[in-house]
């Protein structure tokens, strides 16, 4: 036995620091206990770990584990940013996002894109729009391939504009592509290949 894992998958979108940090800590301490039994029974337990990215200030608090298992925190996404929004600490900030482009704009209402099901994975809320310019806009499924805006105020809009999304699910988008494209401002720097990609098929 080299060790023990508790991880509390349900406690990581828990909208609000102290409603998560008590979930968290009920939890850790039946990890506890169960980590003390197992002592007292004879094994050595080296490894206590556990954790994520919605738990890791409690986690670290608690002092229960002595490896946390955080992931998500690198990317974010729609989940996260809206179950930690209101934490005091603002840790971590989302640095993964889907590109996608206007494809029609002829309708008064809605502004088509190229961004789609196939796009992200949709296990969780709407991919959420961001920037200036589409910041303010709502994302619909629109089929297969493509999505709908609404249509921002105030100016047109030009086929080829580019969108940027905020995943609503990071990891299972992440499976769906080749490759990251690596940006600082607008400028691309890199593209690293993503070598687990559909992996999970």
């Amino acid at each position: 036995l080299a060790g023990v894992q508790g991880y509390g998958g349900h406690w990581q979108h828990i909208a609000g620091l102290q409603k998560r940090c008590d979930a968290v800590s009920d939890g850790m301490e039946r990890l506890s206990r169960a980590v003390d039994a197992l002592r007292t029974a004879g094994h050595r337990v080296g490894v206590v770990t556990g954790g994520g990215t919605g738990t890791v200030a409690a986690d670290l608090d608690l002092g229960v584990l002595n490896e946390v298992q955080p992931g998500s925190y690198v990317f974010m996404d729609v989940e996260y940013s809206d179950a930690l929004g209101d934490d005091d600490d603002g840790a971590f900030d989302t640095s993964l996002w889907v590109s996608g482009q206007v494809i029609s704009a002829n309708a008064d209402a809605i502004v088509t894109v190229d961004a789609g099901l196939k796009a992200f994975a949709t296990d969780g809320p709407l991919p959420r729009p961001t920037g200036a310019r589409f910041g303010g806009s709502t994302y619909m499924f629109f089929g297969d391939e493509h999505g709908a805006l609404t249509r921002p105020a105030g100016s047109p809009v030009s086929l080829g504009e580019r969108v940027e999304f905020v995943t609503p699910h990071c990891d299972p988008t992440v499976d769906r592509y080749d490759a990251y494209h690596i940006v600082r401002g607008d400028r691309l720097v890199d593209i690293a290949p993503i070598e687990a990609a559909r992996a999970s098929r």
